[in-house]
């Protein structure tokens, strides 16, 4: 086993969604939903973005429209606690 120290990584990952894979998610801002298809990891920055089409919802006339435009969500990560199998 190697005791080489490990580098961090500015680079970010990237993770294209399978169809069966992909989600919804709402937006706070505004309520509209985005089918999510794509996520980017920024591990050093502890960043994570969700992207995808952007559907704009008019709650009242209860219709759902595609925007032209892609959203991207981005969010910060907090780490909540560390453990291995076996603790606890």
């Amino acid at each position: 086993m190697s005791n080489k120290p490990i580098k961090p990584s500015f680079e970010e990952i990237k993770i294209k969604l399978e169809p069966d894979q992909c989600f919804f998610y709402q937006r706070e801002s505004d309520g509209d939903i985005v089918l999510v298809d794509e996520i980017e990891i920024f591990a050093y920055a502890k960043q994570i973005t969700l992207i995808g089409t952007h559907f704009s919802v008019d709650y009242e006339d209860k219709t759902i429209n595609k925007a032209s435009d892609r959203s991207f969500m981005n969010f910060e990560t907090n780490l909540l606690g560390e453990y291995s199998e076996g603790e606890g």
